[in-house]
């Protein structure tokens, strides 16, 4: 008769327990393969591995597919809920690894009420550390896919193509009152790939500053500035029409709907005009934008691809969720600027010589003050503003700040930028050379021909020569048109150092 054989168990413990959590917070399975639950931590280390190697596959398709698959909303959509999946999976490992004792164990002794405090306080780490990465990803998702369903048209458009009589068509181009260019030294070599904007080879954006706020009645074009990008060189050329100019021609849309083919009136005023007839706007988008881009296409000879608004609070609020803009300017300068907001009072800034940095509030009363100034020098502030936005902000700056720029663009832009462009738009910012770009005011005297009951009207054959020559030959108009220092600040103002 063979002997009894007596053996002592070892005790399960709190701190293995946490250490098991742990390790299935980290890789699911293995704090079930740790406690000797083989067979589960299998089945979790099996699904852990098929999610890892599905994401692989998919990142290596390479930016531009990514880029592809985040900008449709039911990918998104379905993104989301795979994240919600997976967190859940891998919470359930955790905590599953925590209440599993481990095999062939005795029960862990219960510790003191210190210890214990302790023990709970690892448990809530360990599942934070386990939820935080999903809770993240989770909120860039629904934001991404708030903001393509709210901003941006779900289907492309036809983009404006207009030619007028006298215009070479094509990309001629408007003159500016002042050129400026910066130094290539901080840009990457732009790829020759062509994106789908046309036969031009150029992406063309109208940008309209809206002066829509407090105290205001309706919105008037405060701002028109259009951003032309050398898709296969990656230059930047943009050009301003003062608020001021008259007796511009209309284009066919606007002038029916009009019953004139002249806008005799100050341009800014178009957009008010036009939002009051939203037959403009066939597509049910800005019936006021849609004007203005029709007409500055005209004036400038070029295809315009798309348009966006911006109102003034908007400027404030894109600023701030950049974390801010830096100007240096030539000159100081001392802006009293009126309430945006009801029972608010006025505010006073100054600006001193050398490098300014602007929340969204200075860089508003930088843009839009005129006091010490007219309406032209503030034309190169509000161009000024919009250069040091792109040039100061990289595509990892862009997606750090993504949250607040999306409830930005959510709440005060307006664009018929279509989703199946937008992917392409994205892609060209990594292009864009930054340090090498062209600024140019079509203002008095140099662009002006005449004067009509008080409105500035525009030399158009000399505008779109210039547009021209800036588009085909950028190096010819740097070397006839070096910067020009204005009042309140440099032409290149929006380089941190000159």
């Amino acid at each position: 008769m063979r002997p009894t054989v007596y053996t002592s168990r070892s005790r399960d413990s709190y701190p293995a327990r946490l250490l098991r959590a742990f390790l299935s917070a980290l890789i699911p399975g293995l704090g079930q393969m740790m406690a000797g639950v083989r067979r589960r931590g299998i089945l979790l280390l099996a699904i852990f591995v098929i999610v890892t190697v599905a994401a692989i596959v998919i990142l290596t398709r390479g930016t531009d597919a990514l880029v592809d698959l985040a900008l449709q909303p039911k990918v998104l959509l379905a993104l989301l809920f795979a994240d919600i999946a997976i967190m859940l999976v891998r919470l359930f490992a955790v905590i599953d690894a925590w209440l599993t004792a481990k095999r062939g164990s005795l029960k862990p002794a219960r510790p003191s009420g210190g210890r214990m405090a302790l023990t709970g306080v690892g448990l809530a780490l360990i599942l934070a550390f386990t939820i935080a990465p999903h809770a993240v990803a989770g909120y860039y998702t629904l934001v991404s896919h708030n903001l393509l369903t709210t901003v941006f048209t779900p289907t492309g458009k036809t983009t404006t193509t207009l030619k007028s009589t006298g215009s070479s068509g094509g990309n001629t181009t408007t003159p500016g009152s002042s050129g400026s260019v910066g130094s290539d030294s901080t840009s990457s070599t732009a790829s020759s790939e062509t994106l789908n904007w046309g036969s031009d080879g150029r992406m063309t954006v109208l940008l309209i500053g809206t002066d829509a706020g407090f105290g205001r009645t309706g919105a008037r074009a405060d701002s028109m500035n259009i951003a032309s990008i050398d898709i296969k060189t990656g230059r930047v050329a943009m050009f301003g029409l003062p608020r001021n100019t008259g007796n511009t021609p209309l284009g066919p849309k606007t002038a029916k709907a009009l019953g004139k083919t002249t806008y005799n009136d100050l341009l800014n005023s178009l957009y008010t005009t036009a939002s009051n007839h939203p037959e403009i706007a066939t597509d049910g988008g800005d019936p006021g934008a849609e004007a203005v881009m029709e007409t500055a296409s005209i004036i400038l000879g070029v295809k315009i691809d798309y348009y966006v608004v911006v109102d003034m609070m908007g400027l404030v609020d894109m600023v701030n969720a950049l974390g801010g803009v830096d100007i240096n300017l030539k000159t100081a300068l001392h802006i009293t600027y009126a309430p945006l907001n009801a029972g608010e009072t006025k505010k006073s800034y100054v600006f001193n010589v050398g490098v300014n940095h602007l929340d969204g509030l200075k860089a508003l009363a930088y843009a839009r003050d005129r006091s010490d100034s007219d309406d032209y020098v503030r034309m190169g502030r509000q161009r000024c503003v919009i250069m040091a936005m792109l040039y100061q902000n990289s595509v990892s700056s862009l997606t750090l700040h993504f949250p607040a720029i999306a409830s930005a663009l959510e709440k005060s832009v307006r664009t018929n930028i279509p989703l199946n462009a937008l992917a392409d738009v994205i892609k060209l910012r990594s292009k864009v050379k930054t340090g090498n770009m062209i600024t140019v005011g079509f203002t008095p005297p140099d662009w002006v021909s005449g004067y009509v009951n008080g409105t500035n009207v525009l030399d158009f054959t000399k505008v779109r020569a210039a547009v021209q020559t800036i588009l085909t030959t950028p190096d010819s108009w740097i070397a006839a048109h070096p910067a020009v220092t204005t009042t309140g600040g440099a032409s290149d103002c929006w380089k941190a150092a000159n």
